[in-house]
């Protein structure tokens, strides 16, 4: 049996922004980006919960000016709740509600040292778009991949 996956509620706040902090400790930006995120993107925010606390979390974008395409700002899972299937859970309900929406192309960025993203997103469809250095200043390079969702947009 998979993960419980629904969107993010409130009681969420502690555990998320645990998996936000991540290794880098940077305590105050990781909440303010989770309950801005919150607040921002209810009906994109997921999580995954297994014995009731969040093991992973995703987030998705549609631009207020082009609701034709969307953006998977995160995608994360607590280190010991990988290679169970997660991350490709939260995609896969992801792109759904994309798909309900209408949207015909998903963008994300990557590390390009983080090969096993590049495969997961590889799988689920989504192919090398462009390389940008520095996309988040110096030293923090990016892929940029797309995924066409197979739909007209419904503007």
């Amino acid at each position: 049996m998979g993960a419980l996956i629904r969107p993010f509620w409130q009681d969420d706040f502690p555990g998320v922004c645990l998996l936000e902090i991540g290794e880098r400790g940077a305590q105050y930006p990781a909440s303010v980006f989770i309950r801005q995120a919150s607040v921002l993107y209810p009906g994109t925010f997921l999580v995954a919960l297994e014995n009731g606390e969040p093991a992973g979390y995703c987030i998705g974008a549609v631009p207020q000016d082009n609701c034709c395409e969307a953006w998977i700002l995160r995608l994360r899972v607590s280190a010991p709740y990988r290679r169970r299937h997660i991350g490709s859970e939260l995609l896969n309900t992801l792109l759904a509600e994309f798909s309900q929406r209408n949207v015909s192309m998903v963008q994300l960025s990557v590390a390009p040292g983080n090969t096993g993203a590049q495969a997961l997103y590889g799988k689920f469809g989504f192919e090398v778009a462009a390389f940008h250095k520095g996309y988040f200043g110096d030293g923090e390079d990016r892929i940029i991949m797309a995924l066409r969702m197979g739909q007209p947009c419904g503007r």
